[in-house]
């Protein structure tokens, strides 16, 4: 563990030390193959229905097991962003989709640098905080969970800074499916109940002020590796797992044995940063023992992320030097390391191609009629004005039990649905296939385009996202969250928003 302190320390201690900047990924001047391409991935995107974050929902602890809505246990696999104030080029919605539509990550971790004499938190919060919000704020939109990471070694010395910060993204989003906290990432060799329990049991109570559910993750002494003695005399409070850290080339199986005997304490562990060589993050890459870690991980369902996105010359780095901040990138551009990873995570990614079918009610669910109310207002989608034309707009109103709130669910195949209004005999249409937020959501004769389809992926508590087929990232939204008759019904990119959830009932 000395060597893993001191690769930290080594990269603070060079105060000279700057990301490479490229230019972004040139785009093809080949017209004919750049169409070919938008439409093999856009048949790629048509095939996923749903994001990790729709299927799994609302993470929690139960046990010594993270399970999902449904109380099944969940296993996330992904990548740890680099010391945000050493390499803030990858905290970008840019990489982070690259990273999920790629290698197919489910999880993502933004490592807030603290120490630092001229930068980090501690110096200049705004801006690490900054960076913080474009990384949680891409992974809610790109459907995927995303821990927040307070990376400091001596997170004891800094409470209070802590428990501000932590309130701040608590308060910010806290109601949002998405998001975990890592609140101290690698304690030292220091006391774990009379130094590190303490701290973790301040930041539960400041984060419990403001979020009652999202999954706290709770560092562990020894750079992490402790979590048997952590396990023995647990943190307080709901939906806390602990952190587990290891290198493959220097952690094997004596840290499994810690692992295990947590785990036979009841403790949910969560491998927040793992590396696929020695602990000072260079040296050989250790693929056999790696393997023989995904193994033990994928048999208890611990989740994990690997160190680190980077283009640095650390062999743990997934990158070399001058990969663009905006994916894209080859197999030459990803390191020994990364590949190895990147195959990992591709290889077990979660099915999320399976649509779920639209609720029962009406006669059946292939050919049923309902209303169809918004969570945020408790309104029903409306043909406005009982408008039966063409181009007739989609707003919310009372419902009041006309034909021009009742709507005809007709399977067309492979779980894909036109939503037909009693009152018109017309479809439910995004304008001009638009995949730009804000666009018309209408009325229209049904002509069997995928701006006429739809599919439905169940949320909570009996909510569904409605999703057009031809812009799998899109749903229906009531515009700005309203809750007030005649508001717009439109096209908008997926946030998880309760404005862009419905349910389905009988009239």
């Amino acid at each position: 563990m000395h060597q893993h302190c001191s690769r930290q320390i080594f990269v603070r201690s060079c105060p000279s030390f700057s990301p490479v900047k490229k230019t972004p990924l040139l785009r093809s001047v080949f017209g004919f193959l750049f169409v070919v391409f938008l439409g093999l991935t856009a048949s790629v995107a048509q095939a996923q229905t749903q994001t990790v974050v729709q299927k799994y929902g609302q993470l929690r602890v139960q046990g010594n097991r993270i399970v999902d809505q449904t109380g099944t246990a969940v296993q996330l696999r992904g990548m740890s962003l680099y010391w945000s104030q050493w390499i803030p080029k990858y905290y970008s919605y840019n990489t982070l989709k690259w990273l999920r539509d790629d290698w197919k990550i489910t999880v993502v971790r933004a490592a807030v640098g603290i120490n630092g004499t001229t930068d980090g938190y501690l110096v200049n919060p705004t801006a690490e905080k900054n960076k913080v919000f474009a990384v949680v704020d891409a992974a809610i939109s790109l459907g995927i969970y995303v821990i927040i990471d307070w990376h400091d070694h001596t997170a004891s010395d800094h409470r209070s800074q802590a428990q501000a910060f932590f309130a701040e993204m608590a308060q910010k989003y806290g109601n949002t499916p998405n998001v975990l906290y890592e609140v101290w990432n690698e304690p030292l060799a220091v006391s774990w109940s009379g130094v590190i329990k303490p701290y973790h049991q301040a930041l539960v109570s400041t984060i419990r002020q403001y979020d009652a559910d999202n999954i706290i993750i709770c560092g562990t002494k020894t750079w992490s590796q402790d979590v048997d003695e952590a396990a023995a005399d647990p943190v307080s409070g709901t939906n806390i797992a602990y952190t587990l850290h290891f290198y493959a080339n220097t952690h094997k199986q004596f840290l499994r044995d810690k692992a295990t005997t947590a785990l036979n304490r009841g403790a949910a562990l969560f491998v927040t940063e793992y590396g696929t060589t020695d602990a000072s993050g260079n040296g050989t890459v250790n693929a056999g023992e790696t393997a023989t870690w995904w193994a033990f991980l994928d048999a208890n369902k611990i989740s994990h992320a690997n160190w680190s996105v980077a283009d640095i010359s650390e062999s743990s780095a997934a990158l070399n030097a001058g990969a663009s901040e905006n994916g894209g990138w080859t197999l030459s551009q990803i390191k020994q390391s990364g590949q190895l990873v990147r195959t990992e995570c591709i290889a077990k990614a979660p099915d999320l191609s399976t649509t779920t079918p639209p609720p029962t009610g009406g006669t059946t669910p292939a050919n049923g009629t309902f209303k169809i109310v918004g969570r945020a207002s408790g309104k029903a989608l409306d043909a406005n004005g009982n408008g039966t034309a063409d181009g007739t707009q989609i707003i919310q109103w009372t419902y009041g039990g006309g034909n021009n709130q009742r709507w005809t669910l007709l399977n067309r195949g492979s779980n894909q649905y036109s939503i037909i209004g009693v009152a018109s005999g017309k479809a439910l249409d995004v304008s001009g296939s638009s995949t730009t937020n804000g666009a018309k959501v209408q009325l229209w004769t049904y002509g069997g385009g995928n701006n006429q389809k739809w599919t439905f992926a169940a949320t909570t508590s009996g909510y569904y996202r409605v999703t057009p087929v031809h812009a799998t990232g899109g749903c229906l939204e009531v515009t700005g969250n309203s809750t007030a008759n005649g508001a717009l019904v439109e096209f908008w990119t997926y946030s998880g928003g309760t404005g862009q959830q419905w349910a389905f009932s009988a009239p």
